[in-house]
């Protein structure tokens, strides 16, 4: 191997591993920096052979109707119709000690909002949104899929930056913070 051979090939690497450390860097980052709300949501399927064993989590705020965004619209200002595939700014307002609830969509973050979560509008039908906001899995040790699955309440704490970004911090089952 040529001395610039093996340099490129040191350099390649060395790209490499910086960007797995970035990523990893800014999810951290999310965790110990962004600010935290408590999301409601109903898990599902909770076994993939090639995954392992995982939950998928289907929010309250992944769903929103024409019905509840009709009475918001006068409260903040919309620009234009969501379409599919669409990056979303969902305002949450704190109703409950740390619990957060859906009060309005819009097209970029309203000025007004305290605290905001960014997604991406996947399907757009009959004045219905469904929403993903990147939060939709959490990984799980072997065996314990059915304690989420069949637990009566299930809410996941988030870790939200500046940028709306969302991060998974822990799960609580029913009342106690779940720990794997």
């Amino acid at each position: 191997m040529t001395p610039n051979a093996k340099r490129l090939f040191i350099a390649v690497i060395a790209v490499q591993i910086v960007f797995l450390l970035g990523l990893v860097g800014y999810r951290e980052s999310i965790l110990s920096l962004g600010r935290t709300a408590v999301l409601e949501t109903v898990p599902v399927d909770p076994r993939d052979l090639f995954k392992g064993e995982y939950v998928t989590l289907r929010y309250e705020i992944s769903t929103i109707g024409e019905g509840s965004l009709a009475p918001l619209k006068n409260q903040y200002f919309l620009e234009g119709e969501i379409n599919e595939g669409d990056t979303v700014y969902v305002n949450l307002t704190n109703i409950d000690s740390d619990v957060y609830r859906l009060f309005v969509q819009a097209d970029k973050p309203s000025p007004y909002a305290d605290l905001y979560i960014k997604g991406r509008a996947t399907q757009v039908r009959n004045g219905t949104v469904t929403i993903e906001y990147g939060i939709e899995q959490y990984f799980l040790p072997e065996g314990r899929g059915k304690e989420i699955e069949t637990a009566d309440d299930v809410k996941v704490r988030v870790s939200i930056n500046r940028s709306g970004t969302a991060a998974i911090k822990e799960l609580i089952v029913d009342g106690t913070v779940w720990r794997p």
